[in-house]
């Protein structure tokens, strides 16, 4: 029985640590992103009045206070350090996966630019509406957000993700739902 047991966390950690193209986008896409946001609240810029700990916000304020007083200068705490070692593994493990492939790491980096999504923008006859639908969705919740943080130095807002991750989701949803093939006709 504990063998069983064993042969499963086995599993699943493998599963993790050589994550496949799917899970690896979305490692690399957090831990890129997570290094961002870091990078920003070093320097200040991640929210107009706060300087954010990564230790006070993921455990809920047990460590310390989440959000400090910023100061003039640049704020490095030992959670920062933490924090971006943390994304830097997770963008690393992606990253790996994308090394290993035939493409490498610049096929990656082409794809985000260069597929099926973008020309939808302007052409309901590549992927149908929902395709359309869905790659502007996308693209206005990333336009949002960038603008929001970029004018209002608001880059940890709950209101700006809300819309933003709303305006996301529902665009990758369509998008899915584009890609998906023909399903029968007959539903008896």
């Amino acid at each position: 029985m504990s063998t069983e047991n064993s042969d499963a966390d086995a599993t699943i950690v493998s599963m993790l640590l050589n994550p496949s193209r799917t899970m690896a986008n979305w490692y690399a896409g957090i831990g890129i992103f997570g290094i961002f946001l870091a990078v920003l609240n070093i320097i200040g810029m991640v929210h107009p009045t706060y300087h954010l700990s990564w230790g006070g916000l993921f455990t809920f304020e047990a460590m310390n206070a989440a959000f400090e007083p910023k100061s003039d200068g640049v704020q490095v705490v030992l959670s920062d350090f933490i924090f971006i070692g943390l994304c830097i593994a997770l963008a690393g493990l992606g990253i790996r996966t994308f090394g290993n492939d035939e493409s490498g790491i610049a096929g990656w980096f082409k794809s985000i630019l260069v597929n099926d999504t973008w020309p939808a923008l302007v052409d309901p006859d590549i992927g149908g509406w929902n395709k359309l639908f869905g790659a502007w969705s996308v693209l206005l919740g990333i336009i949002f957000y960038f603008y929001y943080g970029i004018v209002n130095t608001g880059w940890i807002d709950v209101g700006v993700y809300s819309v933003s991750i709303a305006l996301i989701a529902f665009g990758l949803g369509l998008l899915m739902a584009a890609n998906a093939p023909e399903g029968d006709d007959n539903l008896d």
